[in-house]
């Protein structure tokens, strides 16, 4: 493992473990299954954080272009905003949650890139509009979120943000290998 991907996972470590404490003392299910789903996206979270780092780095190796310093900016910000709001999230399970779903809205609106290190177009314009799912997700999250707080519905929103993140989880890690076999 990358010295990278060392410090990303010694930084998102604590954070984790406290949402898991969250997910095992939480205050009642409602708690535990909305800090079981920020407990995951956690996880996948400080992963693309490593992975969006090495590519840039990658493709900095390749081409010289401004767009990888903007792209760089934000990812970094990104990168230290879900920190705060995990951390947050490990105390104060809705906020914190909320201030993780910001940062995806804020890395979502201002990327305008997309890496392929691998490919050969390594730096893919990527608007708004490409990206337009994926906003609208974490927008729904948000909403979600503040029905949480707001005590509306708590075990069904909870259950659902849950539900939102193993699927998301499912699609993004299992569906390709599934693909990919014979």
């Amino acid at each position: 493992m990358s010295r990278t991907a060392w410090t990303l996972f010694l930084l998102f470590l604590p954070a984790s473990l406290g949402l898991l404490r969250q997910v095992i003392w939480g205050d009642g299910l409602s708690h535990q299954f909305l800090a079981l789903g920020f407990l995951l996206f956690c996880i996948d979270q400080a992963r693309m954080a490593v992975v969006d780092l090495d590519h840039i780095a990658a493709v900095q190796i390749q081409v010289t272009d401004a767009r990888l310093k903007r792209f760089y900016w934000v990812t970094v910000s990104t990168i230290v905003i879900e920190l705060v709001g995990f951390y947050a999230a490990s105390i104060l399970l809705g906020w914190g949650a909320m201030v993780v779903l910001l940062s995806q809205v804020w890395f979502n609106l201002c990327a305008g890139i997309q890496l392929q290190p691998t490919a050969a177009q390594v730096i893919r314009p990527q608007g708004i509009s490409g990206r337009s799912l994926v906003l609208a997700g974490d927008i729904i999250g948000l909403l979600l979120v503040g029905l949480w707080m707001q005590g509306i519905a708590p075990l069904g929103i909870s259950l659902l943000l849950c539900s939102m993140a193993i699927v998301y989880g499912l699609v993004k890690y299992i569906l390709p290998l599934k693909l990919k076999s014979p």
